[in-house]
């Protein structure tokens, strides 16, 4: 942790904490805090995924140290219901979530509001409170020329508009904040304007129950209806895992976040879920569950065919192995989770699970 100078003074409602996803993601912080500086400044990193309270008895969370770190920095108290005034007893009067641009990293965001709406909901109702800083995914450079783009939907749709599928562009895939260079990082700093979106008050977002794009198979309160904190409860409670199917099944396939349109206007907390946070859940579903037509997760493909290139016949170092299915075959994750994928298709005795 990496205090703000202000932080709990008489200055703490102008401080603003980034919580960060890791080590190497706080390091990109800490590179921008050359351009803001560190007197309204702090960072946290989390180790992993922050956990989902909507579930867990108060003994559970209080015994989760992640929670309970984000809880002592922040000066937040159980029961208080904070309001524009009293927000000023905090230590940081803001909390900026800066994790990976990905769809893990969307989950790790729809994650902390869920922790704040279970038990502040009030907070997620004082403006400019909660913020989230968003970077490139994908970057794409031709010449002179450059395209920056903050989700793969919005750079999947300008690759097909190409003509060409993007033939001649330099294309980089940023895996994490780690993949960001010191001076992107000054970059993105210099320009918060750009990269700082601000939540809209939870009290504002609100969706008519009576609109015509919904399901009409879904029950009312089912629909991707009435309000952020309903869209919040539906995707983090498990006991609504049937409500989440139909909605799942009732989103626009194609939707994603304009984010040019969230510097100008913010984001709601439904827009959110529906359009950034649901991406997540889709593709959950889609590297858990084997597929029909062959019976392999997309890991598992990969692997495959990284070994059908490679005309593998001999033994192989899982490490070395896993090493050329991340270079030849677009592996956008952790090592760790590839190794166990390969170990397991190699077992071939029964009950191996392969």
């Amino acid at each position: 942790m990496d205090d703000a100078n202000f932080a709990g003074t008489a200055k703490s409602n102008d401080c603003t904490l980034i919580i960060t996803e890791g080590d190497s993601a706080k390091s990109l912080a800490v590179s921008g805090f050359s351009v803001v500086g560190r007197d309204h400044y702090g960072v946290f990193p989390l180790k992993g995924k922050p956990l989902n309270v909507r579930d867990k008895t108060n003994s559970q969370v209080m015994k989760n140290e992640e929670i309970m770190n984000l809880v002592e920095i922040m000066g937040l108290k159980f029961g208080v219901v904070y309001t524009e005034e009293n927000v000023k007893s905090l230590r940081y009067g803001s909390l900026m979530i800066m994790a990976d641009q990905d769809l893990d990293g969307s989950h790790i965001k729809g994650l902390v509001i869920n922790f704040i709406h279970q038990y502040w909901p009030s907070l997620l109702d004082v403006s400019g409170f909660l913020q989230q800083f968003i970077t490139p995914i994908v970057k794409c450079t031709k010449g002179k020329k450059s395209e920056t783009f903050f989700t793969l939907p919005e750079y999947e749709e300008w690759k097909e508009s190409t003509g060409n599928n993007a033939k001649g562009w330099s294309i980089k895939y940023y895996k994490g904040l780690g993949t960001s260079t010191s001076s992107e990082a000054k970059e993105y700093f210099s320009n918060l304007d750009i990269h700082e979106i601000h939540f809209n008050k939870l009290s504002s977002d609100r969706i008519s129950r009576d609109d015509d794009d919904m399901d009409d198979d879904m029950d009312v309160d089912d629909r991707l209806a009435a309000s952020g904190g309903d869209m919040i409860n539906l995707a983090f409670d498990k006991k609504r895992a049937d409500d989440r199917k139909k909605w799942l099944r009732a989103l626009d396939k194609t939707a994603f976040v304009n984010y040019s349109e969230a510097q100008r206007k913010g984001i709601n907390y439904s827009e959110f879920i529906n359009k950034e946070l649901a991406l997540y859940f889709r593709y959950d579903t889609t590297r858990s569950l084997p597929n029909v037509l062959d019976g392999l997760k997309p890991s598992q493909r990969k692997v495959l065919f990284a070994c059908f290139k490679k005309k593998l016949k001999n033994e192989i170092k899982v490490a070395q192995l896993a090493g050329y299915v991340g270079e030849h075959s677009a592996y956008h994750h952790g090592e760790v989770s590839l190794h166990g994928a390969i170990v397991g298709m190699a077992q071939n005795y029964c009950g191996s699970n392969k």
